[in-house]
């Protein structure tokens, strides 16, 4: 739930790029934010009263929340404890104190509504157990040597901190997620801290059961918000627990690498599944801040890094800025906690070192199932995210629980979304093209499942029914947005050639009873993508698709083009840059726009769509070319250079030519049309498996040809043969085969699994 992620994120939402030159110094900057601080926590308190005394609001967020303690007065205290711990003065110490002590009283408050609630029999939380419980227990543990608690504010404290780690038992949800590590969290803390609490062993004893889902084991979550909040807790626990030589587990390293490999030219995290444009970075950065320091990392050091210039303000294209400035200039209570807590996990020796990755895997398959287009590491940089992420077939009892025990009829398991096989996120120069959907805004979700269904995504969408004469598309393609967990996706392939480079990620549905294939090509040198959808029906029967593509305006249209504009993101956040996306469907399909809400803002659907009748085994396309473009510039030209050499469902070539270019790409739609009937091996032969493309004829998956200066250079996958005007430019050798029954007496020719003639 997108809840307060912890006791600073509701003042302080962060998001980010490179490192700046304003400095001041942190001790000086703290003092002035907590004097600041003080001097507001009256106002702060009555703001927090209205929430139960006045107007109830959003009543479906009240009702999935319930109470919520002032958790702010403990940001307060954290960095009060922080400069007594720093500074040794004894007035810090005295502040601290007050703040946790008077913290009880605030359950007066506590609303009427609430009170037949059975969480609450035995009694009301004074603070959040979900991250601030922590935060108030290490208040305590810094000033406790002051002198400056009775016996009676430290049984105070002690119960006051058993109260609110002891409602966790009403429900101590369980699973490798966020809100599970969150209680386990809480759980140690309060057993740690008060190991002479009657309850303590009760409380170190479930804190184990509910961690050990996720030690030394995968996060069950695909979702951009709760990733870090799940490695935070999980890095907290073991630091309680005194189990950090659990670092040493690959799986838990995994994680440290998987952020750093997502980082974004403008230094954020792209969203994919539960997930909001600058929310939560922060953690990113303390989570990279310990990972550098656990692992010698100098890449995890270099994200960290430009991580925090950003969210500080400090980097000169920050969108956290105040009035031009970085939040070093003004008293800001979250800014302020974010320096204390990231003491406790840097280690300012680390030399930062620039990431290694290029396009690929955001490291792997398995698990992250992300595919990440980088031109490079600037700022300027082209940059796309594909997620291919579906539920998966690991911790089913935990996904089987949280199915039963909570309303989430709209979410992959776990925080997912119907984003399988969707381009979350395209950048280049510094703008954004296109971009996710963001959260929800009511729970458990709005209408047609908004923004978690299908529909809300940069991808294809398919619906088993037929689609009447004049009737609209989103008529079909709306539903209620309940996830289709039948859906599984996998890799087939990804290969970067000297001038181009593809992924071609599959989705099987088998609830519908078709497969897509998603092929992405990006040309190196002028990053422009191609974006080929291959659908393949195993039921006869009628189907509705549509290609879908969603920003904020149309700036100009033609047949069957439109240059489109994202100027914001979330509703209020506005966008910078230079340039606009060119969005191209050089096939002959129904086109057609959309109004929509989506992002908590008025949004269009840009795509292209069709509705027939599929014998089984019969094969759909659609074809999109993504062209950054800089604002103003006339696409005529541009739209010109792309046109299609072949269209029909064995496969799409296009053609890519100018007075300087001459290029072209082919793409085999179905993989499974070289097998032969025959029990032989190789399964296929060229004559199996050729397909014409204009000049060329191949068998491969995929190829790039570029004619310079007359001479045909190729780059191809998963070939026996290339040949260009006739021209045998590739073929293997022949070899005997190993058969069926037992005899080597066939010869074939095995597929090479990439070439190019480039020297």
């Amino acid at each position: 739930m997108k809840i307060l992620l912890s006791f600073f994120c509701a003042v302080l939402m962060l998001t980010g790029t490179a490192a700046g030159t304003e400095k001041t110094d942190e001790l000086t900057y703290l003092k002035t934010t907590l004097d600041y601080a003080l001097q507001k926590k009256g106002e702060m308190v009555q703001k927090w009263q209205k929430q139960y005394t006045g107007s109830r609001g959003n009543e479906n967020m009240m009702e999935l929340l319930a109470y919520r303690p002032p958790d702010f007065l403990v940001g307060i205290a954290a960095i009060s404890a922080y400069l007594y711990e720093k500074t040794g003065e004894r007035k810090f110490a005295e502040i601290t104190k007050k703040l946790l002590v008077s913290l009880e009283s605030y359950r007066k408050y506590f609303p009427a509504r609430f009170k037949h609630r059975v969480e609450y029999k035995e009694g009301v939380p004074v603070v959040n157990w979900f991250r601030t419980l922590p935060e108030f227990v290490d208040c305590y543990q810094r000033t406790k040597k002051s002198g400056v608690y009775s016996q009676a504010d430290i049984q105070k404290i002690a119960e006051s901190a058993a109260a609110s780690v002891n409602i966790i038992f009403a429900f101590p949800e369980w699973g490798a997620m966020n809100r599970a590590m969150l209680r386990a969290e809480s759980l140690i803390a309060a057993a740690v801290a008060f190991p002479q609490h009657k309850d303590a062993a009760k409380w170190r004893k479930m804190a184990e059961i509910l961690a050990s889902d996720s030690m030394e084991k995968w996060e069950i979550e695909d979702a951009q918000i709760y990733h870090p909040v799940w490695l935070h807790a999980y890095v907290d626990y073991l630091d309680r627990s005194g189990k950090t030589r659990l670092f040493q587990s690959p799986m838990l390293k995994f994680y440290f690498d998987y952020f750093v490999s997502l980082i974004t030219p403008d230094r954020t995290i792209p969203e994919f599944g539960d997930g909001a444009w600058k929310v939560n970075l922060y953690e990113y950065y303390l989570m990279l801040e310990r990972g550098a320091k656990e692992y010698r990392s100098g890449e995890m050091k270099w994200a960290a890094n430009e991580l925090f210039a950003n969210l500080s303000g400090l980097a000169q294209n920050s969108p956290y800025k105040i009035d031009g400035k970085s939040l070093y200039a003004q008293p800001n209570i979250g800014f302020a906690n974010l320096l204390a807590a990231r003491n406790r996990y840097m280690d300012a020796a680390i030399k930062a070192v620039q990431p290694h990755y290029a396009s690929g895997d955001a490291l792997e398959e398995v698990i992250s199932k992300k595919i990440v287009f980088r031109s490079g590491w600037g700022k300027n940089a082209a940059y796309l995210l594909l997620n291919y992420k579906d539920e998966g077939y690991y911790s089913i009892l935990q996904k089987d629980y949280l199915k039963r025990i909570l309303a989430v009829e709209e979410e992959k398991m776990h925080h997912g979304h119907s984003d399988e096989n969707s381009i979350c996120l395209l950048m280049k120069n510094g703008s954004i093209l296109l971009s996710d959907g963001n959260y929800r805004e009511i729970a458990p979700s709005g209408e047609y499942g908004a923004f978690r269904a299908d529909i809300f995504h940069n991808r294809v969408v398919v619906r088993n029914v037929k689609k009447s004469a004049g009737q609209h598309y989103f008529a079909i393609l709306r539903n209620s947005g309940a996830y289709n967990d039948q859906v599984r996706t996998s890799k087939i392939d990804f290969q970067s050639f000297r001038e181009m480079e593809f992924s071609r990620t599959r989705l099987e549905d088998s609830k519908r009873n078709y497969r897509w294939e998603r092929v992405i090509i990006r040309h190196k040198k002028d990053d422009y993508f191609i974006v080929a959808d291959a659908l393949k029906f195993f039921k006869s029967d009628y189907y509705t698709s549509a290609n879908l593509y969603h920003t904020r305006k149309i700036v100009t249209r033609g047949k069957n083009w439109f240059v489109t504009r994202m100027d914001q993101m979330s509703g209020s956040f506005p966008l910078g840059g230079s340039m606009d996306l060119l969005i191209i469907f050089p096939q002959q399909k129904f086109t057609g726009t959309e109004k929509e809400w989506r992002d908590k803002q008025d949004e269009i659907a840009v795509f292209q769509g069709t509705s027939q009748y599929y014998d089984a085994g019969k094969v759909e396309s659609f074809v999109t070319i993504l062209c950054p473009i800089k604002r103003g510039a006339d696409p005529t030209a541009l739209v010109k250079r792309f046109s299609l050499m072949r269209n029909d469902r064995k496969g799409v070539a296009v053609a890519v030519s100018d007075e300087h270019t001459n290029d072209l790409y082919g793409v085999k739609l179905d993989l499974d049309v070289d097998l032969l009937k025959e029990d032989i091996r190789p399964r296929y032969n060229y004559e199996s498996g050729k397909i014409k493309y204009g000049a060329v004829e191949t068998d491969a998956d995929i190829f790039f040809l570029s004619v310079k200066n007359g001479e045909p250079f190729y780059s191809a996958t998963n070939l026996v043969k290339f040949v260009y005007q006739n021209r045998v430019l590739f073929d293997t050798p022949e070899s005997q085969f190993f058969q069926v029954w037992g005899k080597s007496d066939r010869k074939g020719r095995a597929k090479w699994r990439r070439w190019d003639n480039y020297r």
